[in-house]
């Protein structure tokens, strides 16, 4: 049949012009088709089918039908082979998709669609064919086609080959595995190691195991946050109760000033630290292990004895700035009467300049060498214009015609002079020889030129020499005087390194055995509790034998658990309860006092000023209020009304642990590898697993810090280590940013096996995964709880979840078939293909 065209602007005839094989109406019905079911698509995996299509399919241009609308509709699928059964009369498709691609196809297929055929009288190149849909018949007009075929199926049957385990044997699309086949399958020559494959089952158990350590972890964060919350409003609690506890220590007053930068000449960080590494030792009475410090001890004597050489120095310093100023002062006045003659002045000043420059610890000295550089060259600086002057006029008086005047060194000038050379004699190891022959000098002054610079030296060398020999503390004292006020401290701690140097020396040799508790007699000045109990005692208020020994007691266990350092947050209480019996003693005693009408009350009121018991009272407050503002974020339910977020309240991690607990007692009932056999229904509980676990994900992450509030920088390293204050914090800080980097890696490894997952194969290649593998194992095994400061439960969560993960280290283990086995095994797996038939009623599918 010949194609009539009468209207070559046909629409339909504009179709086949342009290509198409499908009219617009077909397309926008598949489009709206492909679109519905796209999201269920992307979820479910690729299967093998079987289809059988019924109805008008034979001599209907069917398979084209099939293939062309297939090809539209499909996301993921493909048609891979058509038969025709003209005797049977039905068509017959193997179809690789997923199972909704395919019902989607069976019910769009029972839909009645038209198929025009032209192969004559269309323009070269256009397409011969081109479906439509039924109701598009009356858009033909005059254009007739050679010929038209109407197809639609009526009935259907899938058949589903089989997909998983069957015992110990892995079955793809019907056929069993061989490592072979399952090369091929992930595109590898060959499996040669049969363990390093993972079924999909497996993935999804791994999967779920990693995101419910990343739950854990989160939870673990989110808890350090609150922590960090809690002792951000301690802090300064915390801070005042270990200094008190500082002012306890045995150095506490030597620290006061070598610690502190209030007074350079008695500040002495490095004595410090070796002082304070000793100090610890002997508050915990461990004296046994002096000798282990032995270097701290000798290092400690000797930065001592280097105080004391430093307040030497400086002292003569003291004396030469004061022969520098006499000097400084009599060559002003000669540069006031313009009188040019200041040899004996320059000589007298280069003296004390050198003896200056031999006063190496104070030239030396951190907080003082450059301001006594500085000095030294404004001296230089100063000598040098002297000489100058000196030589100039030495030169001059060679060269000038005029005639000098001779004075003869009166009787008024000797004894001047013999003065002023005992006096500096007196101070200086230096010989000045008074010549008794009479001296020449020019008739003439300074110019005005160098009187002006001479004067600008002088006053800058003044300034400099003022700063420091007028040396002063942080509250405006006199340094030099206040460092002298606290030598015989100096030389009491001088004389305990003596000492302690002494019992090392005992220690090491054979006379340790008869050695008992030294530190009671080398300490008896500086125990705080010691000197607090004999206070009690002279004042009278402790009593009877019996009450001595209670208050003793009292003292010592106080003693052991505020020098235990740093301070544990979990002898909180007891310390609180040591104190307040100290405290109740004290008080009861002022009732009875009141009672009996003694001076004992008045002996009470001198020791609630003593500095020692003070001190103990307001460790007790400070301990007191650090628990009580713990207890207060505890009652708190939210912190949602603050402007930024910075963490969760106990009471909403307590509802996330809560959640995360019911789900490991699901996730403990549904293990894969132990229920191999029921990989189905497992894998059905793992996907509802995986939901239940980013819900309670979603909650957690639904607040975000931003990066002022959030841990971004490495903590401070050098801190003081027997402080709680600082060691916590560091902790905390260290804690946080390490779990936020584990969570960051976890992250990514969720990310990566959701890619393997979204493949939907049934078998993953173990080959492929062992870098990624290699990289979890190593991240869960360096994994420390204890850092991270887990309860037992969560962790005892954490590490069944870690040990399901490295069950799949070697992936999943499987049988290969024999060849004896192989019909058999068929014979099993045909009998697992799903079979599924869809009937036709008017436009409705129907699944029976």
């Amino acid at each position: 049949m010949k194609t009539i065209i009468s209207n070559d602007k046909n629409y339909l005839y504009e179709l086949l012009k342009r290509k198409y094989h499908t009219s617009e109406v077909v397309r926008a019905q598949i489009a709206g088709m492909k679109e519905k079911i796209r999201e269920d698509v992307v979820k479910e995996s690729l299967k093998s089918y079987m289809v059988k299509f019924r109805g008008r399919v034979i001599d209907s241009s069917f398979e084209k039908t099939l293939r062309i609308i297939s090809k539209r509709l499909f996301n993921k699928g493909k048609i891979d082979n058509l038969h025709t059964f003209k005797e049977q009369g039905f068509v017959e498709a193997n179809i690789t998709a997923t199972l909704t691609e395919v019902e989607s196809l069976i019910q769009y297929l029972m839909k009645p669609h038209l198929v025009l055929h032209c192969k004559k009288g269309v323009v070269k190149g256009a397409s011969n064919l081109l479906i439509i849909d039924e109701s598009e018949q009356n858009r033909l007009d005059n254009f007739t086609p050679d010929y038209i075929h109407r197809n639609y199926i009526t009935h259907a049957e899938s058949y589903e080959k089989y997909t998983g385990r069957l015992n110990d044997y892995l079955v793809f699309n019907g056929l069993p595995l061989t490592s072979e086949k399952i090369g091929r399958e992930l595109r590898f020559n060959k499996i040669e190691t049969k363990n390093r494959v993972f079924t999909t089952a497996g993935l999804k158990e791994i999967y779920l195991n990693l995101q419910f350590i990343d739950l854990i972890l989160k939870l673990d964060m989110e808890q350090h946050y609150l922590k960090l919350r809690t002792f951000n409003s301690q802090e300064d609690d915390l801070a005042m109760v270990e200094e008190k506890i500082d002012d306890l220590g045995y150095f506490a007053e030597v620290f006061d000033h070598i610690a502190s930068k209030d007074n350079p000449l008695l500040f002495n960080e490095d004595s410090f630290l070796d002082l304070m590494r000793i100090e610890h030792i002997i508050e915990n009475n461990n004296w046994k292990a002096m000798p282990a410090y032995a270097g701290y001890v000798y290092s400690a004597t000797n930065r001592l004895n280097g105080q004391f050489k430093l307040l030497e120095e400086y002292g003569l310093f003291l004396t030469y700035a004061k022969c520098i100023e006499k000097f400084i002062v009599k060559l002003t006045k000669k540069l006031f009467k313009h009188k040019a003659d200041i040899r004996s002045e320059h000589h007298n000043l280069t003296a004390n300049y050198n003896e200056l420059k031999k006063l190496s610890l104070v030239a030396n000295h951190h907080m003082l060498q450059n301001d006594y550089h500085e000095l030294l060259n404004s001296f230089s600086k100063l000598l040098a214009y002297l000489d100058f002057l000196t030589i100039r006029d030495t030169k001059a008086g060679e060269s000038d015609s005029h005639q000098d005047v001779v004075h003869p060194a009166g009787k008024s000038s000797n004894k001047f002079a013999t003065v002023i050379k005992r006096c500096i004699e007196s101070v200086f190891s230096v010989t000045i020889d008074i010549s008794t022959k009479p001296f020449t000098h020019r008739d003439q002054g300074l110019k005005a030129e160098e009187e002006e610079d001479l004067q600008k030296l002088i006053n800058k060398f003044n300034e400099n020499l003022e700063k420091l020999s007028n040396l002063k503390t942080a509250k405006g004292e006199d340094a030099f005087l206040e460092a002298r006020k606290c030598v015989p401290q100096l030389t009491n701690l001088s004389d305990v390194l003596d000492q302690l140097k002494n019992l090392i020396k005992n220690l090491e040799s054979k006379a340790n055995k008869e050695i008992q508790d030294p530190f009671k007699t080398i300490f008896p000045k500086f125990n705080k509790f010691e000197i607090l109990y004999r206070d009690m005692s002279n004042l009278d208020i402790i009593g009877t034998q019996q009450k001595q020994e209670s208050i003793h007691g009292i003292l010592a266990d106080l003693q052991k658990l505020l020098f235990d350092k740093p301070l544990k947050e979990n002898a909180y209480q007891e310390i609180i309860h040591k104190i307040s019996s100290l405290e109740d003693f004290v008080t009861n005693k002022g009732k009875s006092s009141l009672e009996k009408g003694s001076d004992t009350n008045a002996n009470i009121q001198k020791l609630d000023q003593n500095p020692v018991f003070k001190s103990i009272i307001d460790v007790k407050t400070g301990i007191q209020n650090i628990a009580e503002k713990e207890a207060q974020i505890k009652k708190i339910d939210t912190f949602k009304n603050e402007p930024e977020f910075f963490s969760f309240s106990a009471k909403e991690l307590d509802g996330f642990l809560k959640g995360i607990e019911l789900l490991h007692e699901k996730l403990k009932d549904t293990c894969y590898y132990k229920n191999i056999s029921e990989f189905e229904a497992i894998e059905k509980k793992l996907d509802r697993l995986i939901d239940e676990v980013r819900n309670i994900e979603s909650y957690i992450s639904a607040h975000t810090r931003s990066n002022d509030k959030k841990i971004s920088k490495e903590p401070d390293v050098h801190i003081d280590y027997l402080k709680s204050s600082q060691l916590t914090r560091r902790n905390l800080e260290k804690a946080i940013l390490l779990l936020q980097n584990q969570i960051a890696q976890m992250h990514g490894f969720i990310h990566a096996i959701e890619n393997y997952l979204h493949r939907h194969s049934f078998i993953h290649s173990g080959v492929a995964t062992s870098v990624l593998f290699d990289q979890i194992t190593y991240l869960l095994s360096n994994i420390d709880v204890r850092l991270l400061d887990m309860t037992k439960p969560v962790e005892n969560m954490f590490h069944e979840s870690v040990n399901t993960i490295f069950h799949y280290q070697v992936g999943e283990t499987f049988t290969e078939p024999k060849k004896e086995d192989i019909d058999n095994l068929m014979k099993e797996i045909e009998k697992k293909t799903i079979v599924r038939q869809y009937q036709n009623h008017e436009t409705d599918l129907q699944l029976s």
